[in-house]
């Protein structure tokens, strides 16, 4: 295994681990913010365009946005389902929507 992927590896548990620290201490607008930071996406086209160039990263971004689409949906889920059918529930239901309109999205695409 190549030692850059380890180092993706951390970089990316870092700031999982950051993001619920923070949400756990009652900064939730915080963890949110750094959660949806670029930051991921930032290393992750940097990566891209340096292992496979300009066009693989800009086809990555492409889909990345067209991907928007099911997170939106799962988001959703929790945000309505969890106080009418608990929290866990509407995690789980909000993946099962995800997976879904993902593979629909991804046979359309084909």
């Amino acid at each position: 295994m190549e030692i850059k992927y380890i180092i993706y590896f951390l970089i990316g548990g870092t700031m999982v681990s950051l993001i619920t620290y923070l949400a756990g201490s009652a900064k939730g607008l915080l963890a949110a913010f750094l959660a949806n930071l670029p930051v991921i996406t930032l290393i992750t086209f940097l990566t891209i365009y340096a292992n496979a160039g300009e066009k693989v990263a800009v086809d990555y971004a492409k889909n990345l946005l067209i991907m928007v689409i099911p997170w939106f949906a799962y988001i959703f889920s929790v945000i309505f389902l969890a106080q009418r059918i608990g929290f866990i529930p509407s995690l789980a239901l909000g993946l099962v929507s995800y997976f879904m309109l993902s593979y629909l999205i991804i046979a359309i695409k084909k």
